[in-house]
């Protein structure tokens, strides 16, 4: 997954999610969840990419995430962009070092903004 998802999927959703376009996404996504119901993990990631097509394996790939990673990032995407002051966010997609999923979520500053960065480690692939 990490190989898959880590360039240009990480860099539209970081995109997305920038200090000039969360505002817009946050209105987008809670409009999206009135169409479709609650965020789930990854639910809504067709509707920020503009070629979907491109990520036809996402429910492949994304459902060998754990559950309690799926979960914890729901929440911090559903939970920032529902909120009145949305922050910007950084998705990292990256190899572990071993051949488990990991995931590291912090704020910091950059360029005058807060952020929540979102690192998620997806199995070593020189391991298997």
């Amino acid at each position: 997954m990490a190989l898959v998802y880590g360039g240009k999927f990480e860099q539209i959703m970081s995109e997305s999610c920038s200090p000039k376009k969360v505002g817009a996404t946050a209105k987008k996504f809670v409009k999206l969840e009135k169409q479709h119901g609650a965020y789930a993990f990854g639910k809504f990631a067709k509707h920020f990419l503009p070629k979907p097509d491109e990520f036809s394996n996402w429910s492949k790939d994304s459902g060998a995430v754990p559950d309690h990673i799926q979960k914890r990032i729901t929440e911090i995407i559903s939970t920032n962009l529902r909120s009145k002051t949305p922050m910007p966010m950084m998705l990292k997609v990256g190899e572990n070092v071993d051949a488990s999923h990991d995931l590291h979520v912090k704020t910091f500053a950059h360029k005058g903004h807060i952020y929540i960065g979102v690192h998620m480690l997806c199995p070593n692939t020189s391991l298997k």
